[in-house]
Formats: C-alpha cells, sequence, structure tokens
C-alpha cells in the first residue's frame, strides 16, 4: 500500500492584486470557457487541478490552500514567449520550507475567474512534486489567488466549480488565518486538540504520534514529497479515529500518517473526501473563509 503526501511552499514576501482582462497573441492556443472554469482531479494524487492562463500561456495547476504563494515550474516559464520581467531578488529574503533560493518573475495571470494582469508568481523546481502526479503540472495557484475568490470543493460528489451552491447551510471551519492566507483548522480528537493546517496540496493527513489520541495503526510503505525531494520509507498510519473540525462537523475514520513531533501538522485531502469544503471571499477578511456545507 502507497500513500502520497506533499508539503508544499509557504513563502512570506509582498504580491499585487489587480482585474483586468490580458490581451492575447494569436499563435497561442487559448482553452476554452469552459477549460478555464473547470476543476478536475489528479488521476494518481487526487489534488485539484486547473488550467490557468500565465501571461497568456496555458499552465496546469494545482489548487493548494497550504501555499501561500503562486509557483510555477521553472521549466514551464521557458514556455511564456513574452509578456513577464523578472523581479531583482538579490536583496531579499525568504521565509520558506524549501532549500531552494527562489525567483519571482511578474505576469498577468488568470485563475478561474480571478484577473491580474501584473501578478508575481514564485519560480521553483518543481520536478519532485511533478513525479507524483499523474497528470505533467507547470504549478501550483496558492492563497494568493485562492483567497479573493469563491470555490466550492465537493469531494464527496466530485463536484468541484468556482463559486457556492445555493441554499447550502454553511459551517465555518474553527480556526483562524494566519498571515499569508493559511487556514488553520482547531480541530480535535478524542478529546484531544490538533492545530492543523488546510491543505489541498497533500493528498494525506499527517499528524503528530503522540497527539493523535486513537493510537497506532498499520505500518506501510509510503512516498513521501515535498518541493525539494521525494523518498520511500515505512511510515506508521494512526489507528482509524474521527475527527471534529467545525460545529457539528465529524471527520468520520480519519487514518493520517503519524509522524515524531515536530512536524508539520495537516488535513489533506484524503480526510475531507467525504466533505463538501467551500471558500467565501469576505470584507473583514484579505484571504476570506473556510466553511462546510451541511
Amino acid at each position: 500500500m502507497k500513500k502520497l503526501f506533499y508539503l508544499l511552499l509557504s513563502l512570506t514576501c509582498s504580491t499585487v492584486t489587480a482585474t483586468a482582462k490580458p490581451t492575447v497573441p494569436a499563435e497561442v492556443h487559448i482553452p476554452t470557457v469552459d477549460e478555464l472554469m473547470s476543476i478536475t482531479r489528479d488521476n494518481r494524487s487526487r489534488l485539484l487541478l486547473i488550467t490557468a492562463m500565465v501571461a497568456d500561456t496555458p499552465m496546469r495547476m494545482i489548487l493548494d490552500t497550504g501555499a501561500t504563494h503562486t509557483i510555477l515550474h521553472k521549466d514551464s516559464v521557458k514556455k511564456i514567449k513574452k509578456g513577464i520581467f523578472k523581479l531583482d531578488t538579490s536583496h531579499l529574503k525568504f521565509k520558506s520550507n524549501t532549500q531552494q533560493r527562489p525567483e519571482i518573475i511578474v505576469g498577468s495571470l488568470q485563475a478561474g475567474p480571478g484577473l491580474s494582469p501584473q501578478h508575481p508568481l514564485v519560480v521553483l523546481d518543481l520536478s519532485s512534486v511533478r513525479s507524483m502526479m499523474g497528470e505533467e503540472i507547470d504549478g501550483i495557484v496558492g492563497m494568493d489567488v485562492l483567497g479573493s475568490l469563491p470555490f466550492t470543493f465537493d469531494l464527496k460528489n466530485e463536484n468541484c466549480y468556482w463559486g457556492i451552491p445555493e441554499d447550502a447551510k454553511l459551517t465555518p471551519l474553527r480556526g483562524k488565518m494566519e498571515q499569508g492566507g493559511r487556514m488553520m483548522v482547531q480541530a480535535t480528537c478524542g478529546g484531544k486538540d490538533l492545530k492543523m493546517l488546510l491543505d489541498t496540496g497533500s493528498a494525506v493527513t499527517r499528524v503528530n504520534a503522540p497527539d493523535w489520541a486513537p493510537g497506532v495503526g498499520q505500518e506501510i510503505m509510503a512516498r513521501l514529497g515535498n518541493v525539494d525531494k521525494t523518498k520511500h520509507q515505512r511510515m506508521t498510519e494512526g489507528a482509524a479515529g474521527d475527527l471534529e473540525i467545525a460545529e457539528g462537523v465529524t471527520l468520520k475514520g480519519i487514518t493520517p500518517l503519524l509522524d515524531e513531533p515536530g512536524h508539520s501538522v495537516l488535513l489533506g485531502v484524503d480526510a475531507l473526501k467525504d466533505s463538501v469544503l467551500i471558500h467565501l471571499p469576505t470584507e473583514n477578511s484579505v484571504y476570506g473563509q473556510f466553511f462546510i456545507a451541511q
């Protein structure tokens, strides 16, 4: 049995947002409106994918609520013929969970219904992430973009789209947005509190072993990966437990990967498989708010 795990980039730096419709060179194949608005799932990792337009060039991108910034693979940047420029980052200090030093380019970005004519994009080598996907991806859409957009990830019914369902009863996730737009969920399991990053860029849920009240389950061979490398190693799953993430909302039978203390605690897409996750922009929050539809 194999499990895939992704811990994607978290960066702290400034962003620029605006709205305008970019011009499109005639020689570039333009995806249809349906293609640009479609949210699909990777056939191997089950992560969420879209086709975005970066400087008028189609790019396949992961939708990652665990990433603060939008990222392009260094080789995918070569597909862009014009319309971007590189920022001088020699004097910038980056706080991130990668050993790579990012570059930053600026160009137009369209992701779903969102348009930005001058958007900063982080450039990294995403070869490790790409190796764990069934479909070749060009990058990652982070909360710098997702935080201003309404979307519904109905993983229960495999129906993901931009916008929200009508007449749905929405229950806010318990927790708060941190700087950069990452949602830290205050979850409970077996009387123990867990502070978990809501991470749709992670295929599996990950918890520090002493904090998982149901205890130890079976040992498995897992393929683990981040933006720098992948590896295979034996891991221990947690025994199945119920995870409460909002008032009256409990995720049943969750079996996270267990780590020694100090690792990131992640609420991945596997735990949300029977849920409807909704994000709404709000007036009092730059990055909006997350809900579960009941």
